[in-house]
Protein backbone atom coordinates (compact mmCIF):
# COMPACT_ATOMS: atom_id res chain seq x y z
CA UNK A 1 0.00 0.00 0.00
CA UNK A 2 3.34 2.62 0.02
CA UNK A 3 2.28 3.44 -3.33
CA UNK A 4 -1.04 4.02 -2.83
CA UNK A 5 -0.21 6.43 0.53
CA UNK A 6 2.37 7.86 -1.98
CA UNK A 7 -0.39 8.60 -4.46
CA UNK A 8 -2.98 9.61 -1.87
CA UNK A 9 -0.77 12.01 -0.40
CA UNK A 10 0.46 13.56 -3.34
CA UNK A 11 -3.74 13.99 -4.24
CA UNK A 12 -4.08 15.87 -1.04
CA UNK A 13 -1.53 18.11 -1.09
CA UNK A 14 -1.71 19.05 -4.82
CA UNK A 15 -1.15 22.87 -4.03
CA UNK A 16 1.70 21.93 -2.59
CA UNK A 17 3.36 19.73 -5.10
CA UNK A 18 2.22 22.07 -7.80
CA UNK A 19 4.13 25.02 -6.27
CA UNK A 20 7.27 22.47 -5.40
CA UNK A 21 6.90 22.02 -9.46
CA UNK A 22 6.59 25.82 -10.56
CA UNK A 23 9.48 26.72 -8.14
CA UNK A 24 11.77 24.08 -9.56
CA UNK A 25 10.64 24.61 -13.84
CA UNK A 26 11.27 28.38 -12.78
CA UNK A 27 15.22 28.03 -11.20
CA UNK A 28 15.58 25.86 -14.52
CA UNK A 29 14.58 28.40 -16.60
CA UNK A 30 15.93 31.43 -15.07
CA UNK A 31 19.50 29.02 -14.96
CA UNK A 32 18.80 28.31 -18.91
CA UNK A 33 18.76 32.07 -19.90
CA UNK A 34 21.73 32.88 -17.88
CA UNK A 35 23.25 30.42 -19.38
CA UNK A 36 22.24 31.66 -22.58
CA UNK A 37 23.21 35.18 -21.73
CA UNK A 38 19.95 36.33 -22.95
CA UNK A 39 18.00 38.84 -21.33
CA UNK A 40 14.93 38.04 -18.78
CA UNK A 41 13.13 39.02 -15.69
CA UNK A 42 13.28 36.56 -13.18
CA UNK A 43 9.75 37.64 -12.13
CA UNK A 44 8.19 37.62 -15.19
CA UNK A 45 9.58 33.67 -15.29
CA UNK A 46 8.15 32.80 -11.74
CA UNK A 47 5.02 34.80 -12.29
CA UNK A 48 4.32 32.30 -15.72
CA UNK A 49 4.89 28.91 -13.76
CA UNK A 50 2.97 29.99 -11.21
CA UNK A 51 -0.19 30.62 -13.57
CA UNK A 52 0.57 28.03 -15.38
CA UNK A 53 1.32 25.15 -12.54
CA UNK A 54 -1.24 26.27 -9.78
CA UNK A 55 -3.76 28.80 -11.79
CA UNK A 56 -4.21 26.44 -14.85
CA UNK A 57 -2.96 22.99 -14.01
CA UNK A 58 -4.67 23.58 -10.15
CA UNK A 59 -7.86 24.90 -11.23
CA UNK A 60 -8.61 22.13 -13.56
CA UNK A 61 -7.80 19.55 -10.89
CA UNK A 62 -10.08 21.43 -8.26
CA UNK A 63 -12.59 22.02 -11.15
CA UNK A 64 -13.00 17.78 -12.25
CA UNK A 65 -13.39 17.44 -8.40
CA UNK A 66 -16.00 20.13 -7.60
CA UNK A 67 -17.75 19.21 -10.60
CA UNK A 68 -17.55 15.23 -10.61
CA UNK A 69 -16.88 14.52 -6.79
CA UNK A 70 -19.05 17.29 -5.22
CA UNK A 71 -19.63 15.11 -2.68
CA UNK A 72 -15.64 14.37 -1.77
CA UNK A 73 -14.58 18.08 -2.57
CA UNK A 74 -17.53 19.62 0.03
CA UNK A 75 -16.67 16.70 2.64
CA UNK A 76 -13.12 18.05 2.40
CA UNK A 77 -13.83 21.34 2.93
CA UNK A 78 -16.15 20.64 5.97
CA UNK A 79 -19.17 22.11 4.17
CA UNK A 80 -22.63 20.34 2.44
CA UNK A 81 -22.70 19.37 -1.04
CA UNK A 82 -24.21 21.70 -3.02
CA UNK A 83 -25.18 22.21 -7.02
CA UNK A 84 -23.15 25.14 -7.60
CA UNK A 85 -20.07 22.97 -7.55
CA UNK A 86 -20.93 21.68 -10.70
CA UNK A 87 -21.13 25.35 -12.38
CA UNK A 88 -17.56 26.24 -9.73
CA UNK A 89 -16.07 23.26 -11.49
CA UNK A 90 -16.65 24.13 -14.71
CA UNK A 91 -15.76 27.91 -14.35
CA UNK A 92 -12.58 26.50 -12.86
CA UNK A 93 -11.24 24.11 -15.59
CA UNK A 94 -12.11 26.82 -17.98
CA UNK A 95 -10.30 29.00 -16.15
CA UNK A 96 -7.57 26.69 -15.72
CA UNK A 97 -7.23 26.30 -19.52
CA UNK A 98 -6.92 30.06 -20.04
CA UNK A 99 -3.98 30.01 -17.39
CA UNK A 100 -2.39 27.18 -19.15
CA UNK A 101 -2.09 29.51 -22.39
CA UNK A 102 -0.77 32.55 -20.11
CA UNK A 103 2.75 31.11 -20.30
CA UNK A 104 3.24 31.94 -23.43
CA UNK A 105 1.34 35.25 -23.29
CA UNK A 106 2.46 39.19 -22.80
CA UNK A 107 1.82 40.72 -19.43
CA UNK A 108 -1.33 42.16 -19.93
CA UNK A 109 -2.82 38.84 -20.21
CA UNK A 110 -1.52 37.89 -17.34
CA UNK A 111 -3.13 40.46 -15.58
CA UNK A 112 -6.25 39.45 -16.77
CA UNK A 113 -5.70 36.34 -15.31
CA UNK A 114 -3.78 37.13 -11.61
CA UNK A 115 -6.55 39.86 -10.98
CA UNK A 116 -10.02 38.69 -10.83
CA UNK A 117 -8.19 34.96 -9.45
CA UNK A 118 -6.62 35.88 -7.01
CA UNK A 119 -9.21 38.16 -5.96
CA UNK A 120 -11.18 35.30 -5.66
CA UNK A 121 -8.91 33.20 -3.64
CA UNK A 122 -7.96 36.05 -1.19
CA UNK A 123 -12.27 36.11 -0.49
CA UNK A 124 -12.53 32.47 -0.60
CA UNK A 125 -9.33 32.58 2.63
CA UNK A 126 -11.73 35.01 4.29
CA UNK A 127 -14.46 32.84 4.16
CA UNK A 128 -12.53 30.15 5.28
CA UNK A 129 -11.35 31.71 8.04
CA UNK A 130 -15.09 32.72 8.70
CA UNK A 131 -16.09 28.79 9.04
CA UNK A 132 -13.06 28.35 10.99
CA UNK A 133 -13.81 30.81 13.88
CA UNK A 134 -17.66 30.59 13.53
CA UNK A 135 -17.93 26.63 12.95
CA UNK A 136 -14.69 25.39 13.91
CA UNK A 137 -14.49 24.21 10.53
CA UNK A 138 -10.58 22.62 11.07
CA UNK A 139 -11.45 20.28 7.54
CA UNK A 140 -8.00 20.01 5.81
CA UNK A 141 -9.08 22.34 3.08
CA UNK A 142 -10.86 25.10 5.20
CA UNK A 143 -8.24 25.12 7.76
CA UNK A 144 -4.43 23.48 6.14
CA UNK A 145 -2.53 23.95 3.35
CA UNK A 146 -4.68 24.92 0.80
CA UNK A 147 -5.86 28.10 3.27
CA UNK A 148 -3.27 29.38 3.87
CA UNK A 149 -0.75 28.39 0.60
CA UNK A 150 -3.14 27.88 -2.06
CA UNK A 151 -5.62 30.64 -0.61
CA UNK A 152 -3.40 33.31 0.58
CA UNK A 153 0.54 33.63 0.23
CA UNK A 154 0.01 32.46 -3.54
CA UNK A 155 -2.47 35.13 -5.03
CA UNK A 156 -0.16 37.67 -2.52
CA UNK A 157 2.70 36.40 -4.66
CA UNK A 158 1.32 36.16 -7.87
CA UNK A 159 0.39 39.82 -7.36
CA UNK A 160 3.76 40.87 -6.29
CA UNK A 161 5.17 38.69 -9.26
CA UNK A 162 2.83 41.00 -11.66
CA UNK A 163 4.06 44.08 -10.03
CA UNK A 164 7.48 43.69 -10.11
CA UNK A 165 7.17 42.31 -14.08
CA UNK A 166 5.82 45.62 -14.62
CA UNK A 167 8.67 46.92 -17.10
CA UNK A 168 8.05 43.34 -18.66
Amino acid sequence: MIVGDIIGAILSNFVIVLLAIAVVTSIVKIRRARMSRRPFSASFIVWGELLFYLYGIGNIYGGFFHAYAGQMAAASIGWQNSPFQYELGWFEMGYGAVALASLWRGREFRIALTLPYSIFLLAAAAQHINMLIVLHDTAPNNAGALLWVGDIAVPLVVLALAWLSRDE
